[in-house]
């Protein structure tokens, strides 16, 4: 026998997800497809995380190359 659960939906231009409140009191959002995507503990904070790594994921930061990166050594004599 299946529960009907209603749940409030957010929707981004980057995704529609849920948020749900877990059994020792942490938040976690969920995908349209059930598959969770953030986990906090205050809803606040799962709701704008979600929005923030919706967007991240839609617009590939994963992949950002722009940010250079120093070894930290200095060349030559000081």
């Amino acid at each position: 026998m299946s529960e009907e659960q209603n749940y409030e939906w957010f929707e981004t231009p980057y995704g529609k997800y849920r948020v749900s409140q877990k059994r020792f009191g942490t938040w976690d959002s969920y995908d349209e497809d059930g598959a969770c995507l953030l986990t906090g503990l205050t809803r606040e904070s799962v709701v704008g995380g979600t929005a923030f790594y919706l967007e991240g994921r839609a617009t590939n930061w994963a992949n950002y190359d722009g940010a250079r990166t120093f070894d930290g050594t200095v060349g030559g004599k000081l």
